[in-house]
Formats: C-alpha cells, sequence, structure tokens
C-alpha cells in the first residue's frame, strides 16, 4: 500500500490487500474497530482489557468514565439551536422550507438533534465520523441543500475508506477526492456491504489522518487510543470490585482455640463437619436462618480477603476518568465523583468548556456542513446559538456591557472627527454601510451628508455637530420656573 502511493506499480483491479491478523494486546494501535458478528462483546473487555484499543464503542456503550465526557460534548452540541443564516447581513432566515425540513427531519428515521449526536458520539469515540447526503448521481456537482432530501449519520466503526488500489494514488499531488477515494465501504450486519460515492460523504476527522493503513486509510485515531492504560486499569478495577461484591471469594478461616498440656489442639473431622452442617442448617441472612453461629468447640478467625475500602478502587477509578476526561477538555471538578457539591467553582468551569470546546467545535461543525451542502453559493450558512445556556448568561451580560462601552468611546471620537461610521461598525463587529458617505469623518462631511447622518446616530442638536465640534453647555434661561 505504501509503495503504491509513491511509485508507478499498480495492482490487479481484482485483488484484495488484508491487513494481517493482530494479537489481541497489540490490536491497540489499530484505528478501525471490530464490528458485526465477529466482533467483539462487553464481556471480552474483562477478559482482554487490551481489547478495548478497538472496540471503542464498546468502551463508550459499557464504562461510565468513557461515556461521560464524550456524551458531554456531543449532548450538549446536539442540544443548541441550530440556526439557518444570511452571510450577508448575518440576519436568521426563518422562512427556507427545505432546509428547515433538513433542521428537523433530515431522514425518514432521525430527528435533527439525533443525528448531530451520533456525529460527535462517532467522531469522538472512534475519531471519525461519516456525514452522507444520500442522492443521485444526476445531481452530484448541484448544492446538495436544494436537491437531497435524505441526510445519514453512517456508523463509523463499520465503514472503510477504499483507495483507488488500481491506480498511482497522488495523495500528496494535484487531486480530485475520486482520484484518491473510490468509495466509502459500510459493513454493516443489516444491510451487509454498502459502497458509497465519495461525492456524498462528508468525512470529519477528530485528528490526523492515516496514509499508511489499509483498514485505517484516511481515517484518525481515536484520542482514547492514548489512553489505554486508564481504561484498562478501569477495567481492572471493575472487575476485582465485581468479585467482591458477587463472588467474594475466601473470606477467612476458622482456627481451633482448644488446648492441652502440648499446646494448641486442631479441630477433630467430626467437628467440622458438626461445624459446616449447622451453619448451613441455621445459619445465614435469610429471615429463617440467625446471622450468629454457635459453637462447642473454641474458634479464631482469620481474614484472608481485602475489603473494597483497603484496595481503594473509587481513588484509583477517579484519577482515571480524570485523564480520560482532560483528553476531552474536561476539568476534573466536573467529573462525577461523591464530594462533588464541595466544588464551588464548577459553573466556572463549565463556562469554560462550553468557551474553550463545546463552542468552537461546534461552530467548526456549522461551517464544514455548510460548505458540505453547499450554502455558501446560496448566500446562506449554518450557525448554532448557545444564547439559553445558564452558565453563559453571565458572560453575554458582560459582552452587552463591553459593547455600550465601545459605543460610547466610538460615539465620542466619531463626533470629535477622528473616526467615521463605518470605523465605527467595524469595532462594534456590524457589517459597514454600503454609501460612501459612511466613509468619512465628520469633518469631510457637507451640510446634507450630515442630515444624512442623522439617521444612523441620533444627535440633540445641528451644533452638535457644526464645524465637527459637540455641544456646548445649553444656557439656562428658565430656570426655576
Amino acid at each position: 500500500m505504501g509503495n503504491n502511493f509513491f511509485t508507478d506499480k499498480a495492482l490487479p483491479a481484482n485483488t484484495s490487500l488484508k491487513m494481517a491478523s493482530v494479537p489481541a494486546a497489540s490490536a491497540s494501535v489499530v484505528s478501525t474497530p471490530v464490528g458485526g458478528a465477529d466482533g467483539w462483546k462487553v464481556e471480552d473487555l474483562f477478559v482482554s482489557p487490551f481489547v478495548c484499543g478497538r472496540n471503542y464503542m464498546e468502551l463508550f456503550q459499557s464504562v461510565p468514565e468513557v461515556f461521560f465526557p464524550i456524551d458531554y460534548i456531543a449532548s450538549r452540541i446536539a442540544g443548541s439551536g441550530f440556526q439557518l443564516k444570511k452571510i450577508k447581513d448575518d440576519s436568521i432566515v426563518w422562512e427556507n422550507k427545505r432546509m428547515n425540513q433538513i433542521l428537523t427531519k433530515p431522514n425518514c428515521l432521525m430527528s435533527w438533534k439525533e443525528i448531530i449526536y451520533s456525529h460527535f458520539v462517532y467522531k469522538l469515540c472512534t475519531g471519525n465520523a461519516f456525514f452522507r447526503a444520500a442522492m443521485g448521481e444526476t445531481f452530484k456537482n448541484q448544492p446538495k441543500w436544494k436537491w437531497c432530501d435524505n441526510y445519514w449519520e453512517l456508523p463509523a466503526d463499520y465503514v472503510n475508506v477504499e483507495p483507488n488500489l488500481g491506480v498511482n494514488i497522488p495523495v500528496f499531488g494535484i487531486a480530485k477526492e475520486e482520484d484518491i477515494i473510490r468509495c466509502y465501504r459500510l459493513n454493516y450486519g443489516y444491510v451487509n456491504t454498502m459502497d458509497v460515492p465519495s461525492y456524498q460523504i462528508w468525512h470529519d476527522r477528530d485528528g490526523l489522518p492515516e496514509y499508511m493503513s489499509v483498514d485505517g486509510f484516511m481515517k484518525s485515531q481515536s484520542r482514547l487510543a492514548a489512553h489505554l492504560k486508564p481504561i484498562a486499569n478501569l477495567i481492572a478495577v471493575y472487575e476485582a470490585r465485581n468479585v467482591i461484591y458477587v463472588k467474594r471469594g475466601g473470606l477467612g478461616f476458622l482456627v481451633s482455640q482448644k488446648k492441652d498440656d502440648s499446646g494448641t489442639v486442631a479441630m477433630t473431622k467430626e467437628e467440622k463437619d458438626e461445624i459446616l452442617n449447622s451453619h448451613y442448617g441455621q445459619f445465614g441472612l435469610n429471615n429463617r436462618k440467625l446471622p450468629y453461629g454457635l459453637s462447642d468447640v473454641p474458634l479464631s478467625f482469620i481474614r484472608t480477603n481485602l475489603t473494597i475500602s483497603e484496595l481503594q478502587p473509587f481513588e484509583e477509578t477517579l484519577t482515571d476518568a480524570i485523564q480520560i476526561a482532560g483528553a476531552y477538555g474536561i476539568p476534573s471538578v466536573l467529573v462525577p465523583r461523591k464530594d462533588q457539591s464541595t466544588f464551588s467553582n464548577q459553573a466556572t468551569a463549565e463556562k469554560a468548556v462550553y468557551t474553550s470546546t463545546i463552542i468552537p467545535m461546534a461552530k467548526q461543525f456549522c461551517k464544514q456542513l455548510s460548505a458540505f451542502l453547499g450554502l455558501e453559493e446560496g448566500g446562506y450558512y449554518l450557525d448554532c446559538d448557545f444564547s439559553d445556556v445558564d452558565c453563559l448568561q453571565q458572560g453575554l451580560k458582560e459582552a452587552e456591557e463591553v459593547k455600550t462601552l465601545i459605543n460610547t468611546r466610538c460615539k465620542e471620537q466619531f463626533l470629535s472627527g477622528l473616526i467615521s461610521i463605518n470605523d465605527w461598525r467595524a469595532q462594534i463587529k456590524e457589517s459597514k454601510f454600503e454609501n460612501p458617505v459612511f466613509d468619512k469623518t465628520l469633518f469631510d462631511m457637507s451640510d446634507e451628508e450630515r442630515d444624512m447622518v442623522k439617521q444612523v446616530i441620533s444627535l440633540n442638536t445641528k451644533s452638535e455637530v457644526e464645524n465637527g465640534r459637540e455641544n456646548q453647555e445649553p444656557t439656562v434661561q428658565n430656570e426655576g420656573k
């Protein structure tokens, strides 16, 4: 495969390359998880912790510490308000039937919120997400949002990127996508194998693409790949706790305390049998048995097992959970724990996650999806709204206060002839006016132009802009009347 990128050697069209079998302990280096009927099950994770390297979706669905950070981000992005806006003035477009349909029901089975949640779960869990626009080849060069009614999120753990093996692949040269990628192959239990044309797929990666792997060609590694040891520790701890809770094992030994002149005397077989028969017959924990036992033989008990508190598994799982959450930008104070109420900076931490991780990721998603759908050709783009998030309300208030201060300063500068109206609007991040008069400072305007400016800025009196000077203090003539 590696030679095929840089040489003129071509493989026969019917040649199929297969990855050599990888031992479970080294499978973590392969980016494509195993799935289908022959894939690993949840139970396999506890048999060999290293199996987790090829089963990221199984980990997400079965290990809480893996589920938490991925769900935290995906659910909040999916719960935001997605809006169609005009590129020209950033205004919201409410009456676009086609986009309203897509943003409500992108396909016959899923809502928009479900498809967004699936997209980010696959992307954050496996490192890859595959968004499909199911449409005919007739419209392949047309804007998808106008001609496609069915959008799907493919299960990333069952998708392979199939390269053009029959040609010299110009990976680092001048090429179109179809020159490098023959199709995206979906190997799924219910639909068997399905080849999807490359023009229908938006491949959203969470990291660097792999060029030299057959199974993982152009796919990215999962963030979880760098945290296999903490995950393996988690699995081992859960297994150990399960043994203590369910299987218990040997708790200890009953030792005879009988003595004679020579020292301690061991119990006879008859005495042992009598103690065991009494225990099983009369003593136990149900409502018909006593919680304590009586014995004619003096005994002592030697404990051989460790309790859960002595093993300290909760400290271990918390440490591992913090490492995994940190891979997704979630601070330790937000990781669920028994002493969570002691943290007073949770709101600040949650706000930081929104501003540094969730919102940038959602904005990038909207930008890339807008390009994939061809919205920019129609003068539109997708955006997401987080204005109803509680922890961000204080930030919005602060932003409005800053904007008010900027407006006040810009007004003073404009009335002093230092800046133009469009300079002012640029500082408050508004689009400029097309009329050339708004590019002039107050000193450069004629009287007629100053009258026009009154439509933009409220001026108290004409003398306020006369000769570019602000108003003098008005004379109080009727004071006291």
